[in-house]
């Protein structure tokens, strides 16, 4: 089987981005040739600066890959004429469209994006447009939907004998942030999209694509004012610490498509996120009737704890996320270079596609404003269910 031909865009610093990481895996995989790297920033006004020493380092150790400062600098496909080349985008959530743009033009039949993938649902409409007017298959970084605890705990509940209630689902995202100023800088920088946009993305992408959540189903959102703390970033601005909220979710409509394999369909779901708990993930099963709970599955799980702790001891400038998900995003990865390596059209199942990203950011772009009222008002907020598909939800008093 050839070598997928991969361009990795925005690779950032090393043991610091995102794109770095995925390099260093790609850069191992024996199905893949890495022919170019993208970095905007070291390779053009941050040349010199923090950072860059680490990064003219990783350019002299992989002299066979062209290193640009832009895509338009990369270097035509040099294989067959029709041969695969990826494109894998690890920009900023503000730079995500026009890099993905500039990919499609740059000859791209595939693309792995980070998520959120856009700012917005329809941003990430536009961009699914274009990707479909090329024919061009495309992959949202959601590493959750592929990683072992989900699937664990979809395990559990489609074990559920036909007829008994099923268990209520929590979806619990930590990360592990100082509080304060380094909280701060992190909100009104890198994370400004916000925590829904940002750090809840997965937990909602899970929701979309696993659980059957849609916007058009959610009837109204309990938060919960315990376990919530919203922040003033100044300038108008404001963001979560933590929160946590319920979706009470309408009935699926009779004529409804069954769910996708693997998949189940709950009538609610809670979130919690705390960017200040620690650095995992949950998914817990609780007793609709005594609200106990029954299962919890983890990320990482204790074997993986420990592997993590040890790596980093060894190299305490990584970040301890990228070891936390590095199981994941590599099968993440393999799941779609074999996928393109067999020749199928379109994108493997069980990982989220632009489609599965919209119903996301759809969801993500509702909730945030509802949420925040939530927190203003003390109370629920409900909707009357929509009498069309343009109808506005109107808000009950």
């Amino acid at each position: 089987m050839a070598k997928t031909d991969v361009v990795v865009v925005c690779c950032g610093a090393p043991k610091v981005s995102m794109g770095w990481f995925h390099l260093t895996q790609l850069l191992e995989h024996e199905a893949v040739t890495v022919s170019a790297v993208v970095e905007p920033y070291f390779m053009g006004p941050g040349h010199g600066k923090s950072g860059s020493e680490s990064f003219d380092e990783l350019v002299k150790a992989n002299p066979e890959v062209v290193f640009c400062a832009s895509i338009g600098e990369v270097p035509a496909a040099t294989g067959d004429a029709g041969a695969p080349r990826l494109f894998l985008i690890a920009g900023r959530t503000c730079d995500a469209k026009r890099l993905f743009m500039e990919a499609l033009e740059a000859g791209a039949t595939h693309i792995y994006i980070e998520k959120p993938a856009g700012e917005s649902a329809a941003q990430l409409r536009e961009m699914k447009a274009a990707a479909d007017a090329r024919n061009v298959s495309v992959v949202v970084g959601y590493n959750k939907n592929v990683a072992a605890y989900t699937r664990d705990a979809l395990a559990a509940l489609l074990a559920v004998g036909d007829g008994a209630p099923l268990p209520r689902v929590t979806l619990l995202h930590c990360n592990e942030f100082v509080p304060g100023e380094p909280l701060l800088a992190f909100l009104r920088g890198p994370g400004g999209e916000g925590m829904l946009h940002n750090m809840c993305c997965h937990e909602l992408a899970l929701a979309c694509t696993l659980f059957g959540v849609s916007a058009d189903r959610v009837t109204s959102i309990v938060l919960d004012p315990n376990a919530s703390e919203l922040i003033d970033l100044g300038d108008g601005r404001s963001d979560w610490s933590r929160v946590t909220f319920t979706l009470k979710l309408a009935e699926m409509p009779a004529d409804a498509p069954p769910p996708p394999p693997g998949s189940v369909r709950v009538d609610e779901l809670t979130f919690s996120a705390d960017r200040c708990g620690g650095n995992f993930s949950k998914i817990v099963l609780t007793d609709a009737s005594s609200g106990r709970a029954t299962s919890e599955f983890r990320l990482p799980s204790p074997e993986h704890e420990a592997w993590i702790m040890k790596a980093q001891k060894a190299d305490p400038l990584i970040r301890p996320y990228f070891l936390q998900q590095a199981p994941d995003y590599e099968r993440l990865k393999n799941t779609f270079l074999s996928h393109i390596g067999s020749g199928k059209a379109g994108i493997p199942d069980g990982v989220v596609g632009l489609e599965g990203a919209i119903d996301a950011l759809t969801l993500a772009d509702m909730l945030v404003p509802a949420i925040k009222q939530c927190w203003a008002d003390g109370a629920p907020w409900t909707w009357h269910p929509p009498a069309s598909a343009d109808a506005k939800r109107q808000k009950v008093v």
